[in-house]
Formats: C-alpha cells, sequence, structure tokens
C-alpha cells in the first residue's frame, strides 16, 4: 500500500505508552511506500516539542521517517495548497483544518492511501473516494 501518514500516526508510532501505538505500528510496517510532505514533519516535530521529547529523540525519529528506503519525500507544489483551499471552500471548514485539506490534497493527487486517527479528516477524505486507515 502507498501510504500518506498524517502526523498523528508519527506522533503515536513514537510515543509507545499511547493508547493507538500499536495499531500506528502496525499500520507503518505494513506500507509499500510511505509518502511524507513537509508539512507532516513540521507538525511533527512542532507538536513532539510541544511534548517536551528531546531534540535529540525527535531528530532520530526524523531521519528515521525520511531515510527509510520507502519514503518518499513530497514537497507541496502549489496546485495541491490551492486545491486544498478550494476543498476547504467547498466544505466550510474551519480556518484550522488547512494543514489537513493540504495533506488530504496530496493524498489525492498521488492517489495515496492515507493513515489518520483523525475522524474528521478521515470523514472528509472519504467522502472525496480516497481509501482511509484504519477503517471506521
Amino acid at each position: 500500500m502507498k501510504l500518506l501518514p498524517d502526523t498523528n500516526v508519527l506522533v503515536y508510532d513514537t510515543v509507545e505508552d499511547s493508547t493507538p501505538h500499536n495499531q500506528a505500528v502496525k499500520i507503518i510496517d505494513s506500507a509499500d511506500m510511505l509518502a511524507i510532505p513537509p508539512i507532516v514533519i513540521h507538525e511533527y516535530i512542532w507538536i513532539m516539542l510541544k511534548f517536551s521529547v528531546s531534540l535529540k529523540t525527535i531528530s532520530v525519529k526524523v531521519r528515521e521517517y525520511l531515510e527509510d528506503p520507502r519514503t518518499r519525500y513530497l514537497v507541496e507544489q502549489p496546485a495541491a495548497i490551492y486545491e486544498a483551499l478550494k476543498m476547504m471552500e467547498e466544505d466550510r471548514a474551519s480556518p484550522k483544518m488547512v494543514n489537513d485539506y493540504v495533506i488530504l490534497s496530496l493524498a489525492l493527487k498521488y492517489d495515496l492511501s492515507l493513515a489518520t486517527f483523525d475522524s474528521v479528516l478521515k470523514k472528509r477524505a472519504m467522502a472525496r473516494g480516497v481509501n482511509v486507515v484504519p477503517q471506521p
């Protein structure tokens, strides 16, 4: 499966005492290809710093994700941002969801499965025909 992991999947994969940790590990391990855009990496770093995770640990995990031979680093082209804004307008989405919509637009553009634990993003992705994991 070609997979675009939402930030929360990477966070749960890292935080071993979290309830969804095992599920996040299984999702990442099952992927044939991981498509990771900069927005996911930036959110991941920000969240981990907010949780007071050391920079050393964050650096190790970012390298682990980006240097995995299955990983493709996706750069957000302007068209992905325009599409995200268009979808937000169509859905009358909160401005707080802009990052989620950029991630969704990339999943659509590259025909990727979207891994997320975010129920709102999952619903919006499924409405647009994106395969989501874990299934609701």
